[in-house]
């Protein structure tokens, strides 16, 4: 027995180990080989790396059967039944609060065809005799037990096979360092209905504007995905360096926390085709075509999720679209959390971000998976398969399915290969069905209130397989759950100067001159806009306020609606010595959003939105954009937009979804050489959290 054997070994294959020795797994690599070597009483000189004879404890016998036998000082009673009984094999113990090599493990490589179930005690190492007297049978349990001992520690593949093959295993969580390559095959999305192709043109520049009515996008590539093993010196609390291999990242209020970075790219070939729009753009064709084939698409995700709660906080994605013709769009999104509203963001990354490997931990967590078992995690249900080899490794197939797109949508399955170990499924099968109108009767009224607010109008069918191509097992475990020093508490960082409306948000900027109280004034004093003048003198008030400023002057583009859901907007501009009331109008009853002076919630004013949105410290990437010298460019636009639901209860029984919601984004468009570029950022009014920025390229 070498220690170069040891060595050779992971640390997850070294602590699979010490747990069937009954042994502790914490420690580093050095400590677990030693922790071994001293439970099998190995000196450093029998383990050296000459070759030696087998260790003193274990001896040949006399007898010509060269059996494997244990110095008579470390017997303890073993009781092996004759070959016709059915009763157990009996191990007794020293200490019994103390852990064993189970007797099931020696059973499970002999030869023999004996069904005997074995069950054994706690015990403290795995040191088992047999007197002369026992079966020929009985001694090559104990050979066998020997060689299965030697072959774990040199690399051989008895034990790792049977442990394998009894098919039950918990998910071990992902380390810091694991990666995969893999392959991503057969690649489908067909998208039908209007606002369902809008859903992903909207989401992808200017790639898809060519697209409406449907849309077939074929993908295939290469893809990877990794946890980045940090240097401790990028953790700023030193009480926290324990976390080796985590980083620090800001959440959407700028507050700093630990968190694993996850990176995740694809490099794909994809070809597109659908309906476009008439000649004259104004509608969706229902026969023009197009098709644009050989496409290339690079994205790139990183992410960083923070470890006591285990969510995304951050993430960062850049879609490099590029044509045959050399024409090329690049997206690059920052997003903070999800949109706040549950039930929207368990469904759009079933549009938005559908081939990610599935990460096994945070889905199962410490389930133990074994053929039969079936069970609900994270949503979905899943059965656990018997195992199948592929290409000479044993792997477990799990099913899962999300029974609320079931009974509500179509229908969302998953087929998962998983080998013990990884993080990730060795293959991933993807079948998805969106489409509203497939509805059931099982679907419940909070369910369908839910997914009809958050999923559009049409039908989305996404198949694809992955499958790995490579692995590399990093060394840290990430410790999800772990409530470091520095972590924020509840609270801290989060403004709590929310304001009441009076008729319209907030403003008290002095960053722009002409406020929106300056604005109301004027429309007050002016004998036009007689409308808003009307709403905001009977309990209306401004749902809609946008900003603009062209470098001479300044102009406020206001939509009001009144108690009768009568609705309007108009356009107010400033110049250095007055203002003027430039145009207005009405909007028809279909176009008019729902009135409810009730939902309107307290909000932070404009002023400090544009505080908080350019701070360099907090959010550097949107500041570099939307800033010039440390003052915000005159080009960009910012809007402040209140959507509320009808006063009917009718939504009730969402708790994620709240009557009034009121959101700040700041805009800016430019041209630098040849290419187009435009920029969006949004922020949650009420709480002074960002959301995330969206930049687009075309080029």
């Amino acid at each position: 027995m070498k220690r170069s054997d040891l060595e050779k070994r992971t640390v997850a294959d070294l602590k699979v180990l010490l747990e069937a020795m009954g042994l502790p797994r914490s420690g580093k690599k050095s400590e677990l080989i030693d922790r071994i070597i001293d439970s099998l009483r190995l000196d450093e000189q029998d383990t050296g790396d000459s070759d030696e004879e087998a260790p003193s404890e274990i001896k040949e016998s006399d007898d010509d059967d060269g059996f494997l036998l244990l110095e008579e000082e470390e017997i303890e009673s073993l009781e092996i039944p004759s070959e016709d009984s059915s009763s157990v094999i009996e191990v007794k113990a020293e200490n019994d609060s103390n852990e064993v090599l189970e007797a099931t493990i020696l059973e499970a490589v002999i030869v023999d065809s004996s069904e005997a179930e074995p069950r054994a005690e706690a015990r403290s190492k795995p040191n088992v005799s047999v007197s002369l007297g026992d079966s020929r049978k009985s001694s090559r349990a104990i050979f066998l037990g020997g060689l299965l001992l030697v072959a774990v520690l040199a690399g051989g593949g008895y034990w790792w096979t049977w442990m394998q093959d009894q098919q039950t295993f918990a998910v071990e969580p992902a380390r810091y360092g694991d990666s995969m390559e893999f392959t991503m095959t057969g690649g489908s999305v067909q998208v039908n209905g209007n606002d369902m192709v809008a859903l992903l043109r909207d989401n992808t520049g200017s790639a898809l504007e060519k697209a409406c009515g449907d849309l077939a996008i074929t993908m295939n590539g290469m893809s990877s995905i990794a946890y980045r093993d940090a240097p401790t010196s990028e953790i700023g609390d030193p009480t926290d360096r324990d976390n080796a291999g985590a980083t620090e990242t800001r959440d959407g209020y700028g507050r700093l926390h630990l968190a694993a970075e996850r990176s995740l790219s694809y490099d794909l070939l994809t070809d597109l085709s659908g309906r476009t729009w008439t000649t004259d753009g104004s509608r969706c064709s229902s026969s023009l075509t197009w098709e644009m084939n050989a496409n290339s698409v690079d994205i790139s995700v990183t992410s960083w999720e923070e470890l006591t709660e285990a969510t995304t906080i951050r993430s960062e994605a850049i879609m490099d679209f590029v044509t045959p013709d050399g024409d090329r769009s690049m997206l690059q999104n920052t997003a903070f959390g999800g949109t706040g509203i549950a039930a929207v963001d368990e469904v759009l990354p079933l549009f938005l971000q559908p081939a990610v490997p599935l990460d096994l931990r945070s889905t199962f967590g410490s389930i133990l998976l074994e053929e039969g078992s079936t069970g609900t995690a994270e949503g979905w249900d899943y059965t656990v398969e018997p195992a199948q080899r592929v290409n000479g490794e044993l792997l477990v197939p799990i099913k899962m399915e999300q029974p609320s797109i079931a009974t509500c949508l179509g229908h969302a399955k998953l087929d998962l290969l998983v080998r013990e170990g990884a993080p990730w499924p060795v293959e991933q099968k993807v079948d998805i069905l969106i489409d509203k109108a497939r509805e059931s009767s099982d679907c419940s009224w909070h369910e369908s209130a839910a997914l009809d607010f958050a999923v559009p109008d049409g039908q989305l069918v996404i198949t694809y397989t992955i499958r790995e191509s490579t692995f590399t097992a990093g060394e840290h475990a990430i410790v999800w759950g772990d409530l470091y020093n520095s972590r924020p508490g509840a609270g801290e960082g989060i403004p709590n100067t929310q304001m009441q409306w009076d008729g319209h948000m907030p403003d008290e900027s002095t960053i722009h001159a002409f406020t929106v109280e300056e604005a109301v004034e004027c429309l007050m004093n002016s004998s036009a806009g007689n409308g808003v003048r009307s709403a905001l003198n009977n309990d209306g008030y401004l749902y809609r306020m946008n900003h603009a400023n062209d470098g001479v002057e300044e102009t406020w583009n206001l939509s009001w609606v009144d108690p009768d859901s009568d609705a309007g907007w108009t356009l107010v501009r400033s110049s250095s010595t007055d203002c003027t009331v430039v145009n207005d109008g009405t909007l028809a009853p279909s176009d008019a959003p729902e009135y409810n002076l009730n939902a309107i919630p307290n909000t932070l004013s404009i002023a400090e939105m544009q505080s908080r949105m350019m701070d360099t410290s907090d959010f550097l990437g949107a500041t570099l954009v939307l800033m010039d010298g440390g003052m915000l460019r005159s080009d960009v636009e910012f809007t402040s937009r209140l959507v509320v639901t009808q006063d009917t209860g009718l939504l009730d029984f969402i708790d994620d979804i709240d009557e009034g919601e009121v959101t700040f984004t700041a805009s800016r468009s430019w041209t630098d050489g040849d290419s187009e570029n435009s920029f969006d950022l949004i922020m949650d009014a009420e709480r002074g959290r960002m959301v995330g920025w969206l930049q687009s390229t075309t080029e």
